[in-house]
This record gives C-alpha cells, sequence and structure tokens, in this order.
C-alpha cells in the first residue's frame, strides 16, 4: 500500500492534469472542484479515496501558492487516492488566464530583443487557439445540454 505523500507540514495535496498528450497542471494544491457525471466533486485534503467519470465542464484549481486557474475538459476519468488526486482528461483547453499570462511575458521578453518587430502570427499558434477556442465551445454547449 502506498503511503500519502506529505507537504512538509503546508495544507494541501498533491494534482496532477494530464490528456494523453501533456500535462496541464501538477504541484500542490488546497482544493479541486472536478465536474463530476453526478454534480460537482469538490475535493479537499484527506477526501474519500474514489475513482469516477469526468463530465464536461470547468475544472477549479485552488493551488496552495498562486492565483486561483481552471481549465476547460470534455470527460476523462479522476482517482482520488491518499497520495494525490490525478485526472486524465479526454479534452482539455488550457487555462485561458495562465496562456493570457505566458504570451504576455513572452512578448515583454521578446520586445527587449526586438523593440520595434511586429509579432507575426503563425499557424501553429492560430490552431492552438482555435482548438481552445473549440474545447470551451463544446464544453459549454455540453454543460448546458446536461443542465
Amino acid at each position: 500500500m502506498a503511503e500519502p505523500v506529505t507537504t512538509g507540514g503546508a495544507p494541501g495535496f498533491h494534482l496532477q492534469v494530464s490528456t494523453l498528450h501533456e500535462s496541464l497542471f501538477e504541484g500542490q494544491v488546497r482544493y479541486v472542484g472536478v465536474p463530476g457525471v453526478w454534480g460537482y466533486l469538490g475535493v479537499l485534503q484527506h477526501h474519500t479515496p474514489l475513482l469516477t467519470e469526468v463530465a464536461p465542464g470547468r475544472l477549479l484549481i485552488r493551488p496552495v501558492a498562486g492565483p486561483e486557474r481552471t481549465i476547460e475538459v470534455m470527460g476523462g476519468i479522476v482517482e482520488v487516492a491518499p497520495w494525490g488526486v490525478t485526472l486524465l482528461a479526454d479534452y482539455a483547453g488550457r487555462d485561458a488566464q495562465a496562456e493570457e499570462d505566458r504570451m504576455a511575458e513572452a512578448r515583454r521578453q521578446a520586445s527587449v530583443h526586438v523593440p520595434f518587430a511586429e509579432r507575426p502570427i503563425g499557424a501553429a499558434a492560430v490552431r492552438a487557439e482555435l482548438d481552445a477556442e473549440l474545447v470551451r465551445f463544446f464544453a459549454a454547449a455540453m454543460r448546458d445540454r446536461r443542465g
């Protein structure tokens, strides 16, 4: 039997959120809200272990340190265990605010090196943005259809 992971006295537990293709979040959290097929599941430290299906909707993450984050998920499975919580999403869109912050920081760093250059928009960036919008759209549509 695996031992529970301790956080060095800090309140919280380990959370990992992934798709088959990438890791979207990994770290210590105080709370995670998961859209479940039977309703919204709120998980705190020392939650009863369970394994359940994830419904399309918004995953709410409250890290031990840092701002609250959300990730749109399109179904999947979540395991709550003594050593942490693992969520494998069928499809997911990155946290919109975190992406905007990351892009703003990248633009700021680039502007230091090339102060008057315009930022070209590549096909990969456009495709990534369209994919993120599609995930948000379908998650909202499926959530509306359920409710």
